[in-house]
């Protein structure tokens, strides 16, 4: 998952659909202050070995946490994160409504029968 503030877009991948793939393309083109979701240790190697960025900033800010977000982090003391394959109800959520209504979405889906 890759939210870009520098080219206001923001990226959510889907299962089955090469979106690693498209992640790691998309990782290329991403500035210091974008969100750019951890992946397999394996693609995470990969996309090193080609000089893209890797995971960063992808801890939700304190500021876009909910009483039971704080509750949870209390508790367990764990940070919420942007993950690879968030649904975009949750990153709506913690990114807010300027951002999501703002940024172009995009997805790659693969309708199976």
């Amino acid at each position: 998952m890759i939210i870009s503030h520098k080219h206001k877009f923001i990226f959510i991948k889907t299962r089955k659909t090469a979106g690693t793939s498209i992640e790691i393309a998309l990782s290329k083109i991403c500035g210091d202050q974008d969100v750019i979701s951890p992946i397999s240790h394996k693609d995470e190697l990969y996309r090193q070995e080609l000089g893209f960025l890797g995971p960063q900033n992808f801890k939700v800010p304190f500021k876009r946490y909910t009483k039971l977000d704080w509750y949870r982090f209390f508790r367990y003391r764990k940070r919420i994160i942007f993950y690879h394959h968030m649904p975009a109800t949750e990153i709506k959520r913690y990114v807010g409504d300027e951002v999501w209504d703002g940024y172009y979405k995009s997805l790659v889906s693969d309708k199976r029968n």
